[in-house]
C-alpha cells in the first residue's frame, strides 16, 4: 500500500472525534443518523451539507456494522462515502456535522481567541523508510507523530491528554493506515506562544512500526 500522509493523519483525527475525546458541545458539533434502504448502492451522499461533515461513526448496512477503509472509504470535501462493493438492505450511517471543530490535522494560529480553546492537533512529525528487498521493491516505515493537546484549565488539559492516550494505546492495532502505533513521548505543559500564561500546551507523541508499502 502506498502511503498518503495527509489521509494518515486525517485516519487519527478522524479517531480521536469518533471517540470523543473532545465532547460534541465542546467541538461544537451535532450527531445526526441518516436511515433508509440501498438497492444495489455503490455510493451515497449524506444529507448534510458536505463541508459540514467531520466524522463518520458508523456505518450499518443489513444489520452488519460496515469496517472503516476497509468497506468504504468518506470523502469529507463532498460527504460522498463510497463503497468497494454495492450495498442492499436498511442503511444506518451516523455521523457530526457543525461549522467547525477542535480536533485538527495542523496547529492552531497564533491570532485565535480564547474562546478557539480547548483544542487539539495531529501531526506526522517524522519517520524512517528502509528498503527490505534488493530490488527496492518493498520497504519498511516508521512513522513520529505528535498529538498537541491545548487549554485554558490544567485539569482539563490532563483530561484530555489522558484520554488520547488511552484510547490510542486501546485501539493501537486497528488503525488501517498505522500497522502498530505505541506512546513514545509525553512532554511537559508548556505555554502556547503568543498567548501569554493563558494557554497551556501538552503533546503526547507516539511511534508507528511495522509498516509495509510496495512500490
Amino acid at each position: 500500500m502506498t502511503r498518503d500522509l495527509y489521509e494518515a493523519k486525517k485516519e487519527l483525527v478522524i479517531f480521536l472525534r469518533n471517540n470523543d475525546v473532545l465532547s460534541t458541545t465542546t467541538r461544537g458539533v451535532t450527531t445526526k443518523t441518516d436511515t433508509g434502504t440501498f438497492t444495489n448502492a455503490s455510493t451515497f451522499t449524506l444529507s448534510t451539507s458536505p463541508t459540514a461533515v467531520k466524522n463518520v461513526r458508523s456505518v450499518t448496512i443489513a444489520t452488519v456494522l460496515k469496517t472503516p477503509y476497509t468497506d468504504y472509504t468518506v470523502n469529507y470535501d463532498t460527504g460522498v462515502i463510497t463503497f468497494t462493493s454495492q450495498q442492499n438492505g436498511a442503511y444506518s450511517i451516523i455521523y457530526d456535522y457543525g461549522s467547525s471543530d477542535k480536533i485538527f490535522p495542523d496547529f492552531p494560529q497564533s491570532n485565535l481567541k480564547l474562546n478557539a480553546f480547548p483544542r487539539i492537533a495531529v501531526d506526522i512529525i517524522g519517520g524512517n523508510m528502509k528498503d527490505i528487498d534488493l530490488g527496492a521493491i518493498t520497504s519498511v516505515h516508521s512513522y513520529n507523530i505528535t498529538v498537541v493537546c491545548y487549554s485554558t484549565d490544567v485539569e482539563e488539559l490532563e483530561d484530555m491528554t489522558s484520554a488520547v492516550l488511552n484510547k490510542i494505546l486501546a485501539n493501537k492495532k486497528t488503525f488501517y493506515y498505522f500497522k502498530y502505533i505505541t506512546p513514545s513521548v509525553l512532554g511537559p505543559i508548556l505555554n502556547s506562544p503568543g498567548k501569554g500564561d493563558k494557554v497551556l500546551a501538552r503533546n503526547v507523541d507516539f511511534v508507528s512500526t511495522l509498516n509495509y508499502e510496495t512500490n
